[in-house]
């Protein structure tokens, strides 16, 4: 019994940790070279996204970096 539990519980784990996406803290490098942090976090597509296009603020467009790349 402690076996089938045991292997049930883990493949609930393994399904859940493969079906969540990876979130990340970004940031952008101001004017001045100071690391900028965004406000939320951005998860899959959405981080791949805004390292992509960038971020505009007062006209300028900075280039984003997300998690540790």
């Amino acid at each position: 019994m402690k076996t089938k539990l045991f292997f049930a519980a883990t493949l609930l784990i393994a399904s859940l940790a493969c079906n969540k996406e990876e979130c990340f803290e970004c940031h952008y490098d101001g004017p001045n070279g100071e690391e900028v942090e965004l406000e939320q976090e951005y998860c899959g597509a959405a981080a791949q996204n805004i390292e992509d296009s960038g971020i505009m603020v007062n006209d300028t467009t900075y280039v984003v970096h997300c998690g540790e790349h």
